[in-house]
């Protein structure tokens, strides 16, 4: 078990926040202030941002260059999204009429989430195989090093 809290101490904090981001949304905040539900999922959605920034603060010195693109990254697209949420919450069919503008701003902001949660993808899948292959090399390294002195402590027989 110590061993799987030390290979994951980089995703603790996300962790802890999306716990924290499911406990607001499965809060009825709407009976204490008023907000829709778009808003409701809003600030759930930003807590979740929340987690991906200050994890990635925290664990910045042993986070490689694109880990770290990958956590701001991953950051700011939530907060984003919770951004729209809360200052749109228009988005809900049964909340207003939309418009026809309304609608066109509704498709186009599901295909740029789209895309940007496919390029993300990429990158987390970049971050995962580079750490994995840094993992790898460890291993082999390791491995030869402990082969090399049983070698070397080992007598030579001609």
């Amino acid at each position: 078990m110590s061993q799987y809290l030390k290979e994951t101490r980089r995703y603790h904090l996300v962790i802890l926040f999306a716990m924290l981001s499911i406990a607001v949304w499965l809060t009825p905040v709407q009976h204490m202030i008023s907000i829709g539900r778009f808003q409701h999922y809003a600030l759930a959605i930003f807590l979740f941002a929340l987690g991906y920034f200050i994890q990635a603060v925290f664990s910045w010195k042993e986070l490689s260059r694109l880990a770290r693109f990958a956590y701001a990254a991953t950051g700011l697209f939530f907060a984003s999204v919770a951004l729209v949420f809360y200052q749109n919450p228009w988005l809900v069919d049964r909340a207003s009429v939309a418009g026809e503008d309304k609608l066109q701003m509704r498709t186009s902001l599901l295909v740029s989430y789209m895309s940007v949660s496919i390029m993300l993808g990429i990158v987390w899948l970049k971050v995962a195989y580079d750490e994995a292959k840094e993992k790898r090399n460890k291993q082999m390294g390791a491995a030869g090093a402990s082969t090399d002195k049983s070698k070397s402590q080992s007598p030579e027989v001609s």
